[in-house]
């Protein structure tokens, strides 16, 4: 089925869609979990990373359960987090070719766009965003999970079927580096992996092409361009 998808898009395609992850894609380090750590129950936020790693509960209510022990204000958590994070190089550039070469650009995250804009928009950066919410309540933060129910390839609420509907007849390139990142990632017709996604497909024999920086993106898509 999978292969399907794939040959289908491919044979009609016109131009080219990339959907890239945010945390330890975009940004050099992978701060979600390190957020709920911080300022949660670090007990609890073990607990559910355990439980997710053992494949008993899924991905949604990790994020639900762990950000609903963060109490700090969303300035703490995003004067914390600015602090803390780094553009991975290449980035600026690689939207800027995007934009030249007309493709459309959209990050993906599992994440919030509480905390995903305000540091794009620190760096000058300006791509468009589809992602969760969470209202940051005092007594615990309340995540409004904005993907759609079980996925009939994982089995989970997952990016996938968010990612293929952004690129209806387009080429669909993805960018990833971790759990979020699988079922989606699997959709694409051409998939950019590091980190953590890069293990996962490479214990599957799935095939990827690793990147250091999004120089090596560019260089792959656009060879005579980047």
């Amino acid at each position: 089925m999978r292969e399907m998808e794939r040959t289908a898009r491919i044979i009609r395609h016109r131009t080219r869609t990339v959907a890239v992850d945010y945390d330890g894609t975009i940004t050099e380090r992978d701060l979600l979990q390190a957020i709920a750590f911080e300022f949660g129950d670090p007990v609890v936020v073990d607990e559910l990373d355990r439980a997710l790693d053992e494949g008993r509960i899924t991905l949604r209510e990790e994020i639900v359960g762990e950000y609903a022990t963060v109490r700090g204000s969303l300035d703490e958590v995003l004067a914390w987090t600015a602090e803390r994070t780094r553009i991975r190089p290449g980035f600026d550039e690689f939207v800027e070719l995007a934009r030249r070469e007309g493709w459309r650009l959209v990050v993906v995250s599992s994440g919030f766009h509480e905390l995903i804009e305000p540091i794009l928009a620190r760096d000058g950066v300006e791509v468009e965003v589809v992602a969760n919410r969470v209202d940051p309540r005092p007594e615990g933060w309340v995540v409004d999970w904005r993907y759609g129910e079980d996925c009939p390839f994982c089995g989970q609420s997952c990016k996938r079927t968010t990612v293929v509907s952004l690129a209806p007849g387009d080429e669909l390139v993805y960018i990833g580096d971790g759990y979020s990142d699988r079922c989606a990632g699997e959709a694409a017709d051409r998939l950019f992996a590091t980190s953590d996604l890069a293990e996962h497909l490479e214990s599957k024999r799935l095939p990827y092409e690793p990147f250091r920086d999004f120089f090596d993106i560019a260089a792959a898509l656009a060879p005579n361009r980047a």
